[in-house]
């Protein structure tokens, strides 16, 4: 069945929607795909691929993406690079995934006549680091350029933004663009609270929280369990996926994010993706959902999403009736301890704001996240990339209001 917005598609197997460019290197080749139906169809190569991905990122893997393409995704040029390895040796063979880079399509920079592309990123994504296959990255990152300079549609500039800087993507990228001699310009920088685990729970809990704080965190909860009986629960059955899912739509939608419109169940989008990730998330192991239950009700939820040997905090929501107790913080608390008991996980993405006040205080390590601009290699990309320092200097000494709008149109002071 295709969607709103499944766009026009290129003839291809295995759909009539796909186009094909070589790369500099006959055994890579990048491949063009629009519209979800098509991509849905390369489903079993893309998760082939992230199964060997060089580093981990659940947000553009397929139970994740394809439910918020659905969701988020209409009305805008969505495309999806798709890097094929070919067999040398023998051409008849398969060729094989190893590189895919969801990107969209846009005039970016108000008053300068060219299109960019940029890492999608819907407002539930909180990384864009694409999945490449280990040991293809430089492969991948040519065929990649070769596209996006020699494309029908090609773009002055790509955006690779909220990208880490402590993995093995960024670095294989920065070596890339260093050899290659392409321009780049770090557009916006910052950090967010990671976690790693301590020697224990408690000796981290000591490290990461004063002592006045612990006090104030066990008085919380000794008042809260005194109106009635308090547990520390996590999902387990698939027969409570259903309502656990729904207390946290009910509970979201009843705070601020309802208040202000952006809670999952403030719209039905968004509450489809919450649904269909989530369960894709349980069927797959994926999901890591803990609750703080008061007599039968619940007081906190919090889903964590796991990928490989890291995970992700996905969200988290309280009943504001209770918010004197800070339960967000004691879930947060017993959050840290069931990691601790957990050796397969060696880190956890906040996914919060950079200066989130709650998780920088319990978490004590820190990751960072950057926006890269990169010159295509056109005249144009590369005067452009070559002019964001000087017209980022200026914006900043300059107040006159028609400075002040246009420099926010190029968006290069975040």
């Amino acid at each position: 069945m295709r969607t709103a917005f499944d766009g026009p598609e290129l003839n291809a197997p295995p759909t009539a929607a796909v186009s094909t460019l070589a790369a500099e290197k006959p055994s890579m080749r990048a491949i063009e795909v629009r519209g979800l139906g098509a991509l849905a169809e390369r489903r079993a190569d893309w998760d082939d691929l992230c199964r060997d991905a060089l580093e981990p990122n659940l947000f553009y893997e397929s139970w994740m993406l394809l439910p918020a393409i659905e969701a988020f995704g209409e009305g805008l040029d969505l495309r999806f690079v798709l890097i094929y390895a070919e067999d040398r040796a023998d051409p008849s063979a398969p060729a094989r995934l190893c590189g895919l880079f969801p990107i969209e399509r846009k005039m970016r920079y108000k008053g300068l006549p060219f299109v960019s592309f940029n890492l999608w990123r819907h407002l539930h994504c909180f990384l864009c680091t694409p999945p490449l296959r280990a040991g293809f990255e430089r492969e991948c990152l040519e065929a990649f350029f070769d596209w996006l300079r020699n494309g029908p549609d090609g773009g002055a500039l790509m955006e690779f933004g909220w990208i880490n800087t402590d993995g093995p993507f960024y670095e294989a990228l920065a070596e890339y663009l260093n050899e290659t001699g392409k321009t780049s310009f770090v557009s916006d920088q910052f950090t967010r609270a990671l976690y790693r685990p301590g020697a224990d729970a408690d000796s981290y809990l000591t490290k990461a929280i004063s002592k006045e704080h612990r006090r104030d965190y066990r008085r919380r909860h000794n008042r809260l369990s005194e109106k009635g009986r308090l547990d520390y629960v996590a999902l387990e059955r698939e027969t409570d996926l259903e309502e656990w899912l729904e207390m946290f739509l009910t509970l979201e939608a009843s705070g601020w994010k309802g208040r202000e419109g952006s809670a999952f169940g403030s719209d039905e989008a968004g509450r489809t993706f919450f649904i269909k990730a989530m369960t894709e998330a349980f069927d797959r192991g994926r999901l890591m959902m803990l609750a703080i239950k008061l007599d039968d009700s619940f007081v906190a939820l919090k889903c964590n999403l796991l990928a490989g040997r890291g995970s992700f905090a996905f969200k988290i929501t309280y009943d504001e009736a209770y918010a004197r107790f800070c339960p967000g913080v004691l879930l947060e608390l017993e959050n840290i301890r069931l990691l601790h008991e957990r050796d397969e996980i060696e880190w956890m993405d906040s996914c919060a704001e950079p200066n989130h006040f709650m998780m920088n205080r319990l978490w004590t390590e820190r990751r960072d996240i950057v926006d890269l601009v990169v010159s295509t290699g056109t005249k144009a990309g590369n005067l452009a990339i070559s002019s964001f320092p000087l017209l980022r200097w200026i914006s900043r000494k300059l107040v006159r209001p028609t400075v002040s709008i246009f420099f926010a149109g190029l968006e290069i002071t975040g």
